[in-house]
């Protein structure tokens, strides 16, 4: 009796959890429209001779369509309906294409990028858009709780059959009680200056992107204070081109 009673509450639980996922794919699809149409108001008080008005309403439905895209995308993983194209690529350029897109976003200087080849080109078996999209996360995470003029720096090598790529920053860290729950959708840590601004899907986005792909994304703390995330990827099958 009581395993019966055990399984329904699971269905319950499952059947919940999918209510959610399509809750949020819906209603995340229904902003688009009026975000656009925000967007278009902006430029019209602009043309208007209210540029810095314009501005502030432009910037904040940035921030509400990067949270769009963020449920969007989160929702689609969560139902397993994301594709997934793996494939032979380098780490050099997936790690390039990642660092043109955060420092077009907070400028250049910032990460330190080091790919260890001694033995040939670094490479790995993995969907290019998706890991790029997770060490975008990663890197801009790092940019963003990080003290201003402090490296963050970026590691790639072969380790077995696995491919590593480490994102280190000197920010806070995350508190020994929150490790648990990094991941979470959501979830922002205790350590989280006040003000700060995000989502808090980030960080899940970016482990769900890497185990969709049979990969793994995991947090250590970082000696001498930060964090340091660990990005693992099944290596590729040969070390040249």
């Amino acid at each position: 009796m009581r395993l019966a009673e055990t399984e329904a509450e699971a269905e319950s639980l499952r059947q919940a959890d999918r209510l959610k996922d399509a809750l949020l794919a819906s209603v995340s699809h229904d902003l688009r429209t009026p975000l656009t149409a925000i967007k278009g108001i902006a430029n019209e008080i602009w043309r208007g001779g209210d540029p810095e008005r314009a501005h502030s309403i432009e910037q904040e439905a940035d921030r509400l369509n990067d949270l769009v895209s963020d449920l969007l995308e989160l929702s689609q993983l969560n139902a397993g309906s994301m594709r997934t194209s793996p494939s032979l690529n380098t780490a050099d350029e997936v790690v390039g294409a990642a660092l043109d897109r955060v420092e077009g976003a907070h400028g250049t200087g910032r990460i330190e990028a080091r790919i260890e080849n001694e033995n040939g080109i670094l490479a790995g078996e993995f969907d290019f858009a998706h890991t790029m999209r997770a060490l975008t996360n990663l890197l801009d995470n790092a940019i963003k709780y990080s003290p201003a003029g402090t490296p963050v720096i970026l590691r790639a090598w072969r380790e077995g059959d696995r491919l590593r790529i480490t994102v280190e920053d000197s920010g806070p860290g995350v508190a020994p009680a929150d490790e648990a729950r990094i991941f979470e959708p959501f979830f922002r840590g205790t350590r989280v200056a006040d003000g700060m601004r995000g989502t808090g899907l980030g960080l899940s986005i970016a482990r769900e992107l890497a185990e969709v792909q049979h990969g793994s994304l995991t947090y250590e703390p970082r000696e001498g204070g930060g964090s340091r995330f660990v990005l693992e990827l099944p290596a590729g099958a040969a070390t040249t081109f």
